[in-house]
């Protein structure tokens, strides 16, 4: 991130994703996730185990170093002395806390060696003293963007009691910490020690290469995700052309089926037609018998009426009822072997749309 960028983004660099505030003694996590002190105790508080508590942010689980004191977390340099660049940006808005004698000011300076505020009239006196011939210290009127860098790229320093100014040198190997001089004779004798920036340059081998090593399986899941997208995209096109043949299948049968049932229907109407005519020649000559016997009976029934005794003696029931209205002249008709017309479905062909069974390959 350049510098302009970071200076447009400062508040969001120096605030606590717990409180939502500007940091306050700042404590680094293993997982170098960084929160205030006293929300890291706020969280110990509250949890089940004082001596393991969960990362806030990352939700990872870590021992509270030294029996529960988190004050002994190493502090996070680079967000104070962002703090301090915050503090100079604001100058014309919030007075600044001298750092020898606590009294506010909006005209301070900065030292870069004391990584501290110094008011108007506590500067002389810094300048005056000896030790602090070879210091640089710059009135805050007069930043620019560089002196800004050199804040951030200012030394880090030794957490330890007594040991505030002493700046961290070198790399214990048995405890991997990073320790000043006064570490080594008092903490970290007969360990093996090597300068810091040994350190960092191994450690920076060892990053890069897990980095290297990410960025290739990264590299092959890409080159799966795109096989995997040509793959949908190839299998959405075969979806559309199994739909096309599905749709040729069906619209192909649905004709073949048509022409059937149509065919069926001819020949419905076909012998429906031949037996409706069958019987209607039947009834027609039915009903003209009918006629002749109802004649024939009139005629009788009239004779009846009309005639005398000796005459009714001498009739003839043949003559009568003569010619077509004899029995052996009634037309039948054989009612129990008249076709009857059923549709018989086909079995195995609905057993096969019912089921609906498709085929994939």
């Amino acid at each position: 991130m350049d510098i302009k960028t970071l200076l447009d983004n400062l508040h969001d660099e120096v605030s606590c994703s717990v409180c939502m505030c500007k940091f306050t003694d700042p404590k680094q996590l293993p997982c170098l996730h960084s929160f205030c002190l006293h929300c890291l105790n706020g969280i110990q508080r509250t949890s089940a185990n004082p001596n393991v508590i969960a990362w806030p942010e990352c939700r990872q689980e870590f021992r509270v170093p030294e029996n529960g004191n988190l004050q002994a977390l190493p502090t996070n340099f680079r967000i104070n002395s962002l703090l301090d660049v915050l503090t100079i940006k604001e100058r014309n808005t919030t007075a600044i806390k001298c750092g020898n004698c606590d009294k506010k000011s909006q005209h301070s300076f900065y030292c870069f060696q004391c990584c501290g505020f110094w008011c108007d009239d506590c500067i002389s006196l810094h300048d005056g003293i000896k030790v602090y011939k070879e210091h640089h210290a710059l009135s805050l009127k007069n930043f620019q963007d560089q002196d800004f860098e050199n804040i951030l790229r200012r030394p880090a320093f030794c957490g330890k009691p007594g040991h505030e100014n002493k700046e961290l040198e070198f790399f214990c190997k048995s405890c991997e910490a990073a320790i000043c001089y006064s570490c080594i004779a008092t903490l970290h004798e007969g360990h093996p020690k090597i300068l810091l920036d040994e350190a960092a340059n191994e450690r920076k081998l060892h990053v890069k290469a897990a980095i290297e090593s990410k960025r290739q399986i990264t590299l092959q899941k890409r080159e799966n995700i795109a096989r995997t997208q040509g793959n949908c995209v190839k299998i959405l096109g075969q979806i559309d052309s199994v739909k096309k043949d599905v749709q040729k299948f069906v619209d192909s049968m649905i004709a073949a089926l048509e022409a059937t049932k149509q065919e069926i229907f001819n020949d419905v109407e076909k012998k429906v037609n031949e037996t409706l005519q069958l019987l209607v020649t039947k009834q027609r000559e039915m009903e003209s018998q009918v006629a002749e016997i109802e004649t024939a009976i009139e005629r009788a029934e009239q004779i009846l009426k009309r005639r005398t005794n000796a005459e009714i003696t001498r009739l003839d029931t043949n003559t009568i009822f003569q010619g077509e209205c004899n029995d052996g002249g009634q037309v039948e008709c054989d009612f129990e072997n008249l076709r009857h017309f059923v549709f018989i479905q086909n079995e195995m062909l609905m057993d096969r749309v019912n089921h609906r069974q498709t085929t994939l390959c």
